[in-house]
Order: C-alpha cells, then sequence, then structure tokens
C-alpha cells in the first residue's frame, strides 16, 4: 500500500461555481524532473481543493526489474529506453499519471503510460496501491473499460520483451492479450490473443458489450532520432520529417461472432463510442511523435468516424483542420439535442465538432501561446497539455490546465470564469486527462 495524505485546502471560494451542474473532477499533475505526482480534486460549489500527493521513485526498483531482466541489452545499449529517452526521463515518462477509470465509490484506476501494475486511487480514503492483475509482468493498457453492472474491467497487456526488441526492430510483432478481471472476485478470464502494437493506449467497449476497440499510440518516427541539435544536424532532421511515423494498428474486434480487423492510423490514442447507436465510434489520430523529451508535432491530426458493419469498420467521415493540431483528448457529450465532440487543440484552441456531419461547431480560445511552425518539422511542444470536461446539463465546458481552470458557454464561446488552483508549484504541470469521478472530499477546519 502506498499511503499518502489527503491535503484539504479550504479557499474563501469555490473554483467551479456553485450553479453549474458539474461532475467532481479530478486532474493528473507531475512534478517535473522527479518521479512524484499529484491528482487534484475539483468538486462543484466546494470551498476547498483536495491533493493526494505519491512519489514512486521507491517504486522503480520493482517496476524496472522486468524491464532489466528483459533488456539483454543492458544500460549502455541505445535501445536501452523507448524514443531515445535516458533511464530517469523514461521512468518519468513511463509512470506519469494520464487518466482516471472510475470504479464507483470514490475509487478509480490512474492509467500510467508504461507499467506492469495499475495504480488504485482510494480519493476518500486518501491512500493509493498499486495492483497486480496476475499477467506476468506483463506491460498493462493505459486506459480501460470498466463494467460498472457487473463490476469487471477489461484491459490489454504485451511482453515486456516485445519492447526491448522493437528499439532495434520498430515493427517487430507484438503478442497482446486482452483480460477480463472481476475486481470482487479476483477471477480472470482471457478474451482474445494475437498481434499488435507494444504501447497499448485505450481499450474501451461499446455500450451494448458487443464490439472493442483497442488502440496503440505508437510514438516511434520512422528515422532514428537525430541527438544534435537541429541547425547541426539538418539533413538527419529532415530525413526525421520525410519518414514521418511508424504507423499505430488499431484493433477491432466483434465480440459475438469472433471477426477482427486492424486499421493503420498516424498515432492512434483515443475512442469513443457515439451515445445513440453502439455500432458507431469515434477514432482520434494524433500525428505526433516524441523526439527526445518532447512531443513532436509532424503535421495536423484528424478524429475518424467509422461504423462496425457486415465487413468490418467502415468509415463514415472524419474531420481535421490546417491548425487542428496534438488533440490529446477527444469525449463526446449531448448539447441541445445534437452531439458534439468536443477535443483539446495544441496550443490555445478547443474545437467542437458536430458528430453527425463531422463539421465545426465552433472553437474556443485559450492564451497559451507557442505557435506551430510546420515549415521545422516536427514542431517540438514547448507548453504542457490540459483537460476539458463537460457539465451534466451539456451547456458548460470545464477546462483544466496548470493551475488553472476556465469555463465557457457552450452556446455562445463565451468565457464564464477563470480561477486559480491554489498552492500549484512552479514545476508542476497538468498532464492527460480530466477524471469525472463519483466522489467528494469534504473540507476540514
Amino acid at each position: 500500500m502506498l499511503a499518502r495524505r489527503l491535503e484539504v485546502q479550504p479557499r474563501p471560494g469555490t473554483l467551479i461555481p456553485s450553479e453549474l451542474v458539474s461532475p467532481n473532477l479530478v486532474a493528473p499533475v507531475i512534478f517535473k524532473g522527479t518521479l512524484e505526482q499529484a491528482h487534484f480534486i475539483l468538486p462543484a460549489g466546494a470551498d476547498a481543493v483536495s491533493s493526494l500527493h505519491l512519489d514512486l521513485a521507491t517504486e522503480v526498483a520493482a517496476c524496472r526489474a522486468p524491464w532489466d531482466g528483459a533488456n539483454a541489452g543492458g544500460e549502455g545499449a541505445p535501445w536501452s529506453y523507448p524514443y531515445g529517452l535516458s533511464s530517469s526521463a523514461w521512468w518519468g515518462y513511463g509512470l506519469a499519471p494520464h487518466g482516471y477509470l472510475d470504479l464507483g465509490g470514490g475509487h478509480c484506476q490512474v492509467g500510467l503510460n508504461f507499467c506492469h501494475r495499475f495504480l488504485h486511487l482510494d480519493l476518500r480514503g486518501g491512500t493509493a496501491q498499486l495492483v497486480d492483475p496476475e499477467v506476468g509482468d506483463e506491460f498493462l493498457s493505459t486506459s480501460n473499460w470498466f463494467d460498472p453492472e457487473r463490476g469487471e474491467m477489461w484491459f490489454a497487456s504485451w511482453p515486456v520483451e516485445a519492447t526491448v526488441r522493437r528499439q532495434s526492430e520498430p515493427q517487430a510483432p507484438v503478442t497482446v492479450t486482452i483480460w477480463k478481471l472481476g475486481l470482487a472476485s479476483s477471477r480472470l478470464d482471457r478474451i482474445w490473443q494475437g498481434d499488435l502494437g507494444d504501447a497499448l493506449h485505450q481499450l474501451a467497449l461499446s455500450p451494448d458489450r458487443r464490439f472493442l476497440v483497442l488502440a496503440e499510440l505508437g510514438l516511434r518516427p520512422q528515422e532514428a532520432i537525430p541527438v544534435p541539435s537541429r541547425e547541426e544536424a539538418a539533413p538527419a532532421w529532415q530525413r526525421l520529417l520525410d519518414g514521418g511515423l511508424i504507423p499505430s494498428q488499431v484493433l477491432f474486434l466483434d465480440l459475438q461472432t469472433g471477426r477482427e480487423w486492424r486499421l493503420p492510423l498516424q498515432a492512434a490514442a483515443h475512442v469513443e463510442f457515439d451515445p445513440d447507436d453502439a455500432g458507431i465510434c469515434y477514432l482520434s489520430e494524433h500525428n505526433i511523435g516524441l523526439v527526445g523529451t518532447k512531443v513532436g508535432i509532424f503535421g495536423p491530426g484528424s478524429i475518424r468516424k467509422f461504423l462496425y458493419g457486415p465487413s468490418g469498420p467502415e468509415p463514415l467521415g472524419s474531420f481535421t483542420a490546417p491548425g487542428f493540431f496534438r488533440i490529446t483528448t477527444h469525449l463526446l457529450f449531448r448539447f441541445r439535442g445534437r452531439t458534439l465532440i468536443g477535443v483539446t487543440g495544441y496550443p490555445d484552441l478547443i474545437f467542437l465538432i458536430d458528430a453527425a456531419s463531422m463539421t465545426l461547431y465552433r472553437t474556443l480560445p485559450l492564451p497559451t501561446p507557442d505557435p506551430v511552425d510546420l515549415t521545422r518539422a516536427p514542431h517540438l511542444c514547448q507548453r504542457d497539455s490540459y483537460g476539458i470536461a463537460v457539465t451534466a446539463d451539456g451547456e458548460t465546458l470545464l477546462v483544466v490546465g496548470s493551475g488553472w481552470i476556465r469555463g465557457f458557454a457552450i452556446a455562445s464561446g463565451q468565457l464564464l470564469f477563470t480561477r486559480t488552483i491554489p498552492d500549484f508549484a512552479a514545476n508542476a504541470g497538468f498532464t492527460g486527462h480530466l477524471g469525472a469521478v463519483d466522489v467528494f472530499v469534504k473540507a476540514t477546519p
């Protein structure tokens, strides 16, 4: 058990105005240059901010044991850690919190980028633990799916050895297994096994539990990452751009018939199913890669719309735009009789897309400048990401970044409020996605 304190800081006002019908939000934060992380709880209408602080430095030895055992090349080999990262940078990336899976009752699972354990938080009790799902110390998918009616969590795993091998053979086959785990019974069932990828980002089931989508967030460029600066190695950087990214693989699985299909996308990551049609899903194609410790933008991204048909996934449409960069979050919600897709765009535009027509509804601006210059692609991002959520009535978009929160009226695009998150350290940065969880932590005097 990683027991940690839950700090509650009374405030004279509220971060989220009490008149908004909002979920309780949780924001993942990293402290740059360390293995510390925090989870900020931002409840609507409450006079306090709560933060659960963890330091995973004590867990690195256990987490890296499977990696060291699989990595025959050793620490000095150039392929020891993915994406050309150093040992410290790799563990900072691999153990960083990314998003939340609400398990009910104030409990949630935190997605970690590369780890052989799940991080579970008890937000009411203020404790955390790394959970072993008993799949042989394999790496685990980052964002998973929970069936609240049956108390079952669906996730995927792959051998650590496959990621080691892909440092020298980036398109080597990877045996992936999909599992179903009963949280109360600890019963583990193998659902599927086959070849896919080694950076499994999100697994999701359709609302009727028939269809499954599993997306790989492959962030590897085709060419090796140049070590010198762009000015010192211009030809190498040009080859990096010309080669682009190694396509990610997306698995479509019909759980009723057992049929399966695969689709290559440029850095796929997230999937959301349509609230009105269980056979329609939306996939994000980020078009980004890791270049050292920076996220590199190789070009505009897209949101792709698919229908599960008799012959597999059929494309129904897509959305992209010249400034549609680094789309780290997309979520579906109902707004006045229509379905909208809210998308975070880098660095300073939120896109609202009409899901029926896959056309732009409106954009919302954020004051976070880092102009993307694709004449010098890949553009290396200098700003933190941010997360979005929608109030329960579908009228207000909430945006949380590194130390701030804002609210926008979706109908007009008007900025309704902006607040500063208290005690946000200078080296703290928002990372990943906002969580909406069923928990409220009462402030103490």
